[in-house]
């Protein structure tokens, strides 16, 4: 029941995603309650809205690729020195809809009261919708094997600010292992 929950979610994000009508409402269509919910696939530098997303897009695009995928052991984190604290690093499970974090970068975990090393996207402290709004957005990056950029506001029991998070899928020799991730929270304009 659970996993085709999610399954039809990450089928509506890649049907949203196709469909790109700026007059609907993501969330609505996603049947989620999360405020502020904002997809864009395959953004541009100029779209992202800081510096540590840009870099980490430009990075990511620099690695040599198979079918379009980076190879996840090329990842270098001292050509990622802008984005640091803001980098999460999430390993694929063999289990459905299993994404544990490998790295949770030192800023978000500071902002968010909690650090996530080690643990499922299932583990977070978070409403159960923005839960599977994660996962299903790693599915539907797996699906596309193209970049995702989401926005949403944080529950306000963590913060007032909007995350934004860049989502970029890497791999071994074309099949999609781990994502890395850009994830700044913004409040008032300002990075946090």
């Amino acid at each position: 029941m659970f996993d085709s929950l999610l399954q039809d979610t990450s089928d509506r994000i890649v049907q949203y995603l196709a469909e790109a009508d700026p007059l609907v409402e993501p969330a609505h269509l996603l049947n989620l309650d999360i405020s502020g919910l904002r997809l864009v696939l395959d953004p541009g530098e100029d779209g992202l809205p800081t510096a540590a997303h840009k870099s980490t897009l430009r990075y990511w695009r620099g690695l040599t690729a198979v079918d379009g995928v980076p190879d996840q052991l090329k990842v270098d984190p001292n050509r990622l020195q802008s984005a640091l604290g803001y980098l999460m690093l999430i390993d694929v499970l063999e289990e459905p809809a299993g994404f544990r974090y490998a790295l949770y970068g030192s800023k978000i975990a500071n902002i968010s009261g909690f650090d996530m090393t080690g643990k499922t996207v299932w583990e977070i402290d978070t409403q159960k919708d923005i839960q599977v709004f994660f996962a299903a957005s790693y599915l539907a990056v797996m699906a596309l094997r193209r970049p995702l950029f989401t926005a949403h506001e944080a529950p306000p029991a963590i913060t007032t600010s909007l995350w934004n998070r860049l989502i970029l899928p890497l791999g071994d020799n074309g099949t999609i292992k781990r994502f890395l991730v850009c994830n700044v929270p913004i409040q008032d304009g300002v990075p946090v």
